[in-house]
């Protein structure tokens, strides 16, 4: 197998040789075939927040602190986050935001009930408005969801924005995976191309080599006519001699 790679290898470095002049071609197409990948791919913008959820009114208590009471709600947070996986909650979200891509997660960073809002977008505007919106409605779920289970008064649970971008950050991750791939491609089809170029010329080449040889050869024929008859006599002579040696044995 060793072998064979390294024939291989060696094969392609001597076409590389032969016909620099196409890989130069070739990886000056690359270089445009790049900055071109990378041109109509439009850079994205991406936005997170984060929201707290918050025990209810009756288990902090008169004067209690909240923040205390955190236990226990990663539950509820979870089924939050489960609603907005939903395709009524991601076309109400499209709605909005048409092309937004919204993704609504437990932040696995802390281990509090907190949900983690990121937001990616085809503008920094459209980021920040699809982010805004679902922070929005999520008090608005909380709420729903309670109604239906009937938690009533001081025994519901509340939420709270914990953290908000106010501006969303450029992702350029996209451009430069197309440029990666339109430059993985291009030295790709000009590796290939230059191989089977070359492979075709050799062809060719020995192909002419060889009819050239055998025009040769006819011509040393044709220019001798007394070539056959001696030919002929030689083989006269060696059957003679086959005679006489059998005579004498």
């Amino acid at each position: 197998m060793g072998t064979f790679v390294a024939m291989v290898l060696s094969e392609f470095v001597g076409a590389i040789r032969r016909r620099w002049y196409l890989a130069v071609v070739g990886i000056l197409l690359t270089g445009v075939l790049g900055w071109s990948a990378s041109a109509f791919v439009a850079p994205s913008y991406t936005a997170r927040g984060l929201v707290l959820m918050l025990p209810s009114k009756n288990a902090v208590g008169p004067g209690g602190n909240p923040f205390l009471g955190l236990g226990g709600l990663d539950l509820p947070a979870r089924v939050v986050v489960a609603y907005y996986t939903s395709a009524p909650a991601q076309e109400a979200i499209a709605e909005v935001t048409p092309g937004a891509a919204v993704t609504v997660s437990m932040e696995e960073s802390t281990r509090g009930p907190v949900i983690a809002i990121d937001v990616s977008a085809d503008s920094e505007a459209n980021a920040i408005e699809a982010l805004n919106f679902v922070a929005d409605s999520i008090p608005e779920t909380l709420g729903r969801l309670q109604d239906e289970v009937n938690a009533k008064g001081n025994a519901r649970l509340r939420s709270r924005p914990l953290a908000l971008d106010e501006t969303a950050a450029i992702d350029g991750s996209g451009p430069l995976r197309a440029r990666i791939m339109a430059v993985v491609l291009g030295i790709a089809m000009t590796a290939v191309l230059i191989y089977a170029i070359d492979g075709i010329a050799l062809r060719r080449r020995l192909a002419r080599e060889e009819r050239a040889a055998s025009l040769a050869a006819q011509d040393v024929v044709d220019d001798d006519p007394d070539l056959d008859e001696r030919a002929d006599q030689d083989d006269r002579l060696d059957r003679d001699d086959h005679v006489v040696q059998r005579l004498h044995g």
